[in-house]
């Protein structure tokens, strides 16, 4: 190659390569700073696209999980008006049992009855009472509710549905009951039987509400944990290999600072030439 100097042809390739390893010296600052391997669509446009959609479904999951767990909370509500529900029958029918026997004078089952309405108001007071974040439970008015467990629109496979039975007097056929005289102790004494028999079926609903929803929660933790660690393995960025890369562009950089000087010193040396 000719000397001349009006181009400095070394120089030139110089800088074009010193700006090419500082802008990889760039990026791989970026990237590991940021701790990600796909900073823009650019670095890895099919990546990015999967990376955001495994992302969201993370994020959908973990709400999913929530919403599992609060489901789980609403129903140990209703399983704990319940329980209390059951032990007030009990004493309701301890005070059955003791009205019927025929040793009572009236006025003594007067005394039994007193506390006998008094306990069957009490029930419907916690049917009305026991209640989880504005939702009543145990009135009849929830009905079925329906707990978002995944992240899709498929209510057999995204959605767990459980039943929550009334528990007032009236539903469990307790409503006017009373224990005046030996008759209406003995019927109530049945009546009494068939609800705690109701109770308890209405608690084996919700216990294994409570189940499905621990077993959905754990299934769904297992999930996010996957599907996050196959997002991380897209976009995030492999420590011990970004620095390795670092070391590389920084060498690079270093190597073209040093040439591009060298060759611009070239021009000196032909001056020599011309004194």
């Amino acid at each position: 190659m000719a000397l001349n100097g009006v181009s400095n042809f070394g120089a030139n390739m110089a800088h074009r390569n010193l700006r090419k390893s500082s802008a990889g010296l760039s990026l791989s600052l970026a990237k590991l700073s940021a701790g990600r391997r796909v900073l823009s669509a650019k670095d890895d446009a099919a990546a990015m696209a999967i990376g955001a959609r495994l992302a969201a479904e993370t994020s959908g999951l973990k709400q999913a999980q929530i919403n599992a767990g609060q489901g789980s909370s609403m129903l140990q509500v209703a399983d704990g008006g319940m329980a209390r529900i059951n032990d007030v029958l009990t004493r309701m029918k301890s005070l059955a049992v003791q009205a019927g026997s025929g040793s009572l004078s009236s006025a003594g089952r007067s005394a039994i009855n007193t506390e006998f309405q008094a306990l069957a108001s009490e029930v419907d007071r916690i049917s009305e009472d026991t209640e989880f974040a504005g939702t009543k439970l145990l009135d009849g008015s929830s009905g079925s509710i329906d707990f978002k467990i995944g992240t899709g629109a498929d209510p057999s496979s995204d959605e767990l549905s459980v039943s929550l039975s009334a528990t007032t007097t009236s539903a469990l056929s307790l409503g006017g009951a009373d224990v005046l005289a030996k008759g209406n102790a003995d019927a109530a004494i049945g009546a009494i039987n068939n609800a705690i028999d109701t109770i308890q079926i209405a608690r084996t609903q919700v216990g294994a509400g409570q189940s499905r929803l621990e077993f959905a929660s754990a299934n769904i933790a297992t999930a996010i944990e996957n599907t996050e660690a196959a997002r991380s393995g897209l976009i995030d960025l492999d420590i011990a290999a970004g620095t390795s890369d670092l070391a590389n562009k920084s060498t690079q950089y270093q190597a073209g600072i040093s040439m591009l000087g060298k060759a611009n010193q070239q021009s000196k040396h032909l001056l020599r030439l011309l004194i």
